[in-house]
């Protein structure tokens, strides 16, 4: 009987070994987005008017929240937004670009090394300014 209890112990054991992971050894969604990307912008303002812009933004980890990343530049603005991720596909949730006081939301995905995303930007003044941008990892 001692021998049964033993060998019960020591398989609950390995059991519990084998299934209790390090989350250092988990792999970090954010990983793939990490980097400097050369972005192209077309944005479409209440009027019509189309515009263009070529410009670099980069995207580094949260060190708020394991499920976000943060984007710096966000269309060329000097200003950064968290992005949350899920997988290759990420969501800006609604927040305020300080130095402008422009609300911004917008969602996108990554695809290899290419980043699409859209961003909706409320301007005081002008409405909502529709911005579509997509990039390459420099």
């Amino acid at each position: 009987m001692k021998t049964i209890f033993n060998f019960l112990v020591l398989f609950a054991a390995i059991g519990c070994m084998t299934s209790c992971e390090k989350d250092d050894d988990k792999a970090d969604a954010r990983d793939a987005y990490i980097g400097s990307f050369k972005v192209t912008e077309q944005c479409v303002y209440p009027d019509g008017t189309i515009a263009q812009d070529s410009y670099n933004i980069t995207i580094v980890k949260s060190s708020v929240n394991d499920m976000d990343v943060v984007i710096n530049n966000i269309i060329n603005s000097g200003e950064s937004v968290n992005a949350t991720i899920n997988s290759t596909n990420f969501t800006i949730p609604q927040q305020t670009i300080t130095a402008y006081g422009y609300g911004v939301s917008g969602s996108g995905r990554r695809d290899g090394n290419s980043i699409t995303f859209s961003v909706l930007v409320t301007m005081q003044g002008i409405g909502q300014v529709n911005f579509s941008c997509t990039g390459n990892k420099q």
